[in-house]
């Protein structure tokens, strides 16, 4: 029996006839809820024009165009200012075929970038691996990919290292030194670039610090003379069946003056998105018992609806995320015009954007998944903390193979220049912090807790959006569920 026979039979059981013509459009429906809702509409015969009205996508209600009188959005007259760094997002650029040949590119790129930034004056000399041997019963320093990291019988770390000349072995023994070595190198991760110091041995290394690349301690802080604001969203996942578009609609009409902190709506003048516009298509095992839309154009036609709802100056940046209608492999390219037609500025994941000069990081942070999983006292609770451990490693996808990863000539997961904002989502769950003039911000969700999230007991903290005034350097959280 086929797919509309069996839609057909079910509405006989119940005493319901379907005309002739309607049953033409029976296989369109792309909500997989059409016979429920036929059924709903409580009528003996459905006719075509009941199937038509019952096939069209859920709509995002829209805010009214008029303002409160009172409401003058000071953003309105500030023009935007918005600066993409082409140089370090893949779009347009992506050139890979998987050879092994782009492999080595790939991590040769890698290793020379991150190399230099460890490459700091130090009273301890740094050497090449092949050179260690020369060095027996000295001191000194090597910058390093860890290949691999063991216990040993003895309770001792034994890392496998490598660099452009050789290979060596280095402990990290708990009984030489005190704790504070010992807990870095449990914090180090397979494939990490790190400088190590120590005493040469004739088969190891013994070590006696560990230092990441890190950003620097002190930077000077851009100052922003408009007084405008940003609103950070991501993982909205329009086409999902545990979409919040109440929650959202009531964002979009705080842009516009409705309800409280109308002062602050009126300074925004950027909204930037960290990736999962859409739910998507396929993306996991019976996905689609979780969709009310199952067509990937009219997900992103409902988030072009809800461009449409909000003030017309406000200024949208939006990147990628694993859930949307890109390669799945990162770094993503921005998302084509034909997908979302709104015009806002797309850029790709990750993506580095200044914004009135202030230097945006934007990742969707889907290596975060395998950073948690492998680094001591790491959760979900606390999004902004693995934010942090990218920031100090200088890289945003540190353990290869935790998540796919393409191998582009050019490493673009490097984290080139220090951000003044870092902005990531994926997790679902609100985490803000400062880390060394960085403000850290992952900006949640508009998705409600899904049945995955359920079993995981992950609990996502939806609808609350983080808005930050850039001249005065506040940042607000606001909830948009109650």
């Amino acid at each position: 029996m086929s797919e509309r026979e069996a839609m057909i039979a079910e509405l006989a059981e119940k005493g319901i006839r379907v005309a002739v013509e309607a049953e033409e459009l029976l296989i369109n429906d792309q909500t997989g809820t059409l016979v429920q809702r036929m059924l709903l509409l409580d009528k003996p015969f459905i006719t075509k024009e009941d199937v038509e009205s019952l096939l069209k996508p859920p709509e995002i209600p829209k805010a009214e165009i008029i303002r409160p009188s009172s409401f003058s959005p000071s953003a309105k007259e500030h023009p935007p200012d918005i600066k993409v760094n082409h140089t370090l997002d893949v779009t347009g650029k992506s050139r890979t075929k998987g050879e092994v040949d782009n492999f080595i590119a790939h991590f040769r790129n890698r290793f020379e970038r991150i190399s230099r930034m460890l490459r700091r004056s130090n009273a301890v000399p740094t050497v090449d691996l092949a050179d260690v041997r020369k060095h027996l019963n000295e001191k000194v320093r090597v910058i390093v990919f860890i290949s691999e990291k063991r216990d040993t019988k003895k309770g001792n770390l034994l890392f496998e290292v490598e660099d452009f000349t050789g290979t060596f072995k280095i402990v990290v023994s708990q009984s030489r030194f005190n704790d504070k070595i010992m807990d870095k190198a449990k914090a180090v991760l397979l494939d990490d670039i790190v400088a190590i110091t120590g005493k040469v041995l004739e088969p190891y290394i013994i070590a006696e610090d560990i230092e990441w690349p890190d950003i620097p301690v002190i930077r000077e802080k851009k100052q922003v003379e408009a007084d405008v604001a940003v609103a950070y969203l991501s993982d909205l996942h329009f086409g999902s069946r545990h979409f919040l578009s109440k929650p959202l609609k009531s964002f979009s009409d705080w842009l516009h003056g409705r309800g409280e902190a109308r002062e602050l709506a009126g300074k925004v003048k950027y909204i930037c998105i960290a990736g999962d516009i859409a739910d998507g298509i396929g993306i996991y095992p019976n996905q689609e018992k979780d969709l009310v839309v199952k067509d990937i154009y009219q997900q992103y036609k409902m988030f072009d609806d809800f461009m449409e709802t909000l003030p017309d100056y406000i200024e949208v940046i939006a990147a990628p995320g694993n859930h949307d209608a890109v390669r799945r492999g990162e770094p993503q390219p921005a998302l084509a015009k034909d997908m979302i037609s709104s015009d806002i500025t797309l850029v790709g994941n990750p993506s580095c954007v200044a914004v009135e000069g202030v230097k945006h990081l934007i990742y969707h942070a889907t290596s975060m998944d395998s950073m948690i999983a492998s680094i001591p006292h790491a959760s979900y609770m606390h999004p902004e903390k693995v934010m942090v451990e990218y920031l100090k490693r200088r890289h945003l996808s540190p353990i290869y193979g935790g998540n796919l990863i393409i191998p582009e000539n050019v490493d673009y997961m490097v984290i080139e220049e220090p951000p003044d904002v870092f902005h990531s989502g994926h997790v679902h769950k609100n985490g803000y912090t400062q880390y060394r003039g960085t403000l850290v911000i992952n900006s949640g969700t508009f998705q409600d807790q899904t049945d995955y999230q359920v079993k995981q007991g992950h609990i996502p903290t939806p609808a609350l959006v983080p808005v930050y005034e850039m001249k005065s350097g506040r940042l607000h959280t606001l909830d948009f569920k109650s």
